[in-house]
């Protein structure tokens, strides 16, 4: 964990939602909400004082304290739906933390694993903060598949020279669970990516982000497999 001293984690939670409601709090295991199961994935590899559960919520302040994590007390404007610029929630949670990078992760991306989270800051230490290959980092799946806009294909000739999708173009998916950047250049650039952002590959499983009640479900019936993941 020591190598992690100046990463801070923040999960950005409210109370309520628009399409699935409470989601940060649905249950997830026998004994675990997703809240308190993503605090207990990251406690595996982080120091818990550099965990911050961002929010306004007494209710969500009070299982950060319960799981012996920090608080990042989130002004009340900034976690009501969209009412403010995307661009002001970010500035308003980098602004409250104290360390020199900011992991910004998703509750609802409840596969992520503990493992794909230390590989994700390793590469971000090695791309970003060593080599300077990179200015961010994001989580992502690659998508070898086929895709149309407005009536035509995307990525491929959809006529007798058809392309297999081995050979596809690399496109790339934004999974929403992990975003790093330096915690300075995050308050400067209003936003949790650079210009330059090293894709960190996930398998599809750590990119299920509850969005729908489907996702939900499906991350639910993917449990067996992710278990089978840490194990392996």
């Amino acid at each position: 964990m020591e190598k992690y001293r100046d990463i801070a984690a923040v999960l950005p939670v409210r109370e309520g939602s628009s399409r699935v409601k409470d989601k940060v709090i649905l249950p997830f295991t026998r004994n675990l909400n997703l809240l308190e199961w993503k605090i207990d994935q990251l406690k595996e590899v982080l120091p818990h004082e550099n965990i911050f559960v961002s929010t306004d919520s007494d209710k969500l302040k009070q299982i950060a304290l319960d799981r012996g994590v920090s608080i990042h007390h989130r002004d009340p404007f900034l976690c009501k739906g969209h009412l403010a610029k995307f661009s002001d929630v970010i500035t308003g949670v980098a602004e409250g933390i104290p360390l020199k990078h900011l992991a910004w992760i998703t509750v609802v991306v409840p596969l992520m694993s503990p493992n794909d989270y230390r590989n994700g800051f390793d590469a971000y230490l090695n791309n970003v903060v060593e080599e300077k290959n990179n200015d961010s980092l994001v989580a992502v799946n690659l998508l070898k598949e086929y895709f149309w806009h407005n009536g035509k294909a995307l990525n491929y000739t959809a006529d007798e020279n058809h392309t297999i999708s081995q050979d596809l173009p690399d496109y790339y998916k934004v999974t929403n669970g992990l975003y790093m950047r330096p915690t300075e250049d995050i308050i400067k650039g209003k936003y949790f990516l650079g210009s330059n952002p090293h894709m960190f590959t996930v398998a599809k499983m750590a990119g299920i982000d509850i969005d729908e009640w489907e996702d939900y479900e499906f991350s639910l019936a993917m449990q067996k497999f992710y278990k089978e993941s840490i194990i392996e």
